[in-house]
């Protein structure tokens, strides 16, 4: 993919920090730590919905690679 500009550089500091939980939350063979206390239902929403779209987007991703092969 042909980025005009580094998404890092255009993308707000939450969004950024949103990806970086999500990647330690997946890494490994099943679901890691989440970043506050408790369960899913402790976790901030905004981050639960960010979790979601970045999930979405992981699956689409992957559905593309696989189509490739």
């Amino acid at each position: 993919m042909l980025w005009r500009c580094n998404p890092r550089l255009v993308l707000p500091p939450a969004a950024l920090h949103a990806v970086r939980l999500y990647a330690r939350h997946r890494g490994g063979m099943a679901p890691g730590p989440l970043p506050d206390a408790g369960g899913i239902n402790d976790q901030a929403a905004w981050l639960m919905e960010a979790f979601g779209v970045l999930g979405a987007a992981e699956e689409a991703a992957e559905k593309a690679r696989a189509g490739k092969d």
